[in-house]
């Protein structure tokens, strides 16, 4: 059996929601942090929180990066290539850098021999082969 986390969960939590929906919801993070319930978190979702926190509810992206980190060391979290989500959020949390720029330059820089096809001069300050089609 699969669980995924889907975003409203997510923005519910981090953002204190104090709603009805709370306590039960403290209760299964709770759960989640030390691993006696288990759920995948699918990396698109993961952008659309930070969308969602950035855009709507205007969270700085420091509390963002931050607050998905910790997150993200829960026991019952599973995300694909979670250290390169890591990797990605500490740049995004430190460069000013858009998200996604900040997941490639994290796919690709333990390899510099890996190749991004991109115009964006900004992925020269980083260590990136990157080459204009």
């Amino acid at each position: 059996m699969i669980a995924l986390l889907d975003t409203n969960v997510l923005i519910r939590f981090l953002t204190l929601d104090k709603g009805k929906k709370y306590k039960r919801l403290y209760h299964f993070f709770e759960a989640l942090e030390h691993g006696k319930m288990r759920v995948e978190l699918k990396l698109i979702v993961l952008f659309q929180v930070i969308f969602v926190l950035k855009s709507f509810y205007k969270v700085p992206k420091k509390h963002i990066a931050n607050g998905l980190a910790d997150i993200l060391k829960y026991k019952g979290i599973t995300i694909k290539d979670k250290k390169i989500v890591q990797r990605t959020l500490e740049l995004w949390r430190d460069k000013n850098v858009e998200i996604v720029d900040c997941y490639l330059i994290a796919c690709l820089e333990k390899d510099a021999q890996n190749i991004l096809y991109s115009y964006d001069r900004d992925f020269d300050k980083f260590n990136v082969n990157r080459k204009e089609p």
